[in-house]
């Protein structure tokens, strides 16, 4: 393994991201902040603890890897809880990659009938081809673990992002 992003950059740049969400937030609402399960619990929890602004949560827990096979579709394994009708909705994931497990959060968010969605995720693979609202990293093709995400349920722990050689 190879430390790809370093713990004090993640701070860093978590902590910008939500700033501008803080920011950017416009409706009298408190936002509901959607955590993308496993991966970005991490993410979500140092994001959520850093923002300005209170906010609800709720958490769906999606499944998109077998492994680094990631050919199954996706599986929703815990769906949503919270009421989103009218309210500004910010859908958190640690890795936007394929688009398959985010286009399946919106599916799932929109159906509730929010006033916005916005995705926000900690890692975007160059070249991708959705564009989250918000990221804190982009990075290329390396399998990456750490800081939330895993490898075959390992690694999730580690407090720097590696790539796997």
């Amino acid at each position: 393994m190879e430390k790809l992003i370093d713990k004090k950059d993640i701070v860093a740049r978590v902590a910008h991201v939500a700033q501008q969400i803080s920011t950017d937030h416009d409706s009298e609402l408190p936002p509901v902040m959607i955590c993308v399960l496993n991966g970005a619990y991490q993410f979500f929890a140092d994001l959520t603890s850093m923002m300005s602004i209170d906010c609800e949560m709720d958490f769906i827990r999606l499944k998109s890897y077998e492994g680094q096979d990631n050919s199954g579709g996706v599986q929703i394994l815990k769906g949503l809880e919270a009421d989103l009708k009218g309210k500004c909705v910010y859908i958190v994931d640690d890795i936007l990659d394929t688009g398959a497990t985010i286009m399946e959060a919106l599916h799932m968010v929109n159906s509730r009938m929010p006033k916005s969605v916005k995705v926000v995720t900690l890692l975007k693979r160059y070249g991708s081809a959705m564009q989250p609202d918000y990221y804190a990293f982009e990075i290329g093709d390396e399998w990456v673990v750490g800081y939330g995400l895993d490898d075959n349920k390992l690694k999730r722990n580690l407090m720097d992002i590696y790539k796997i050689n």
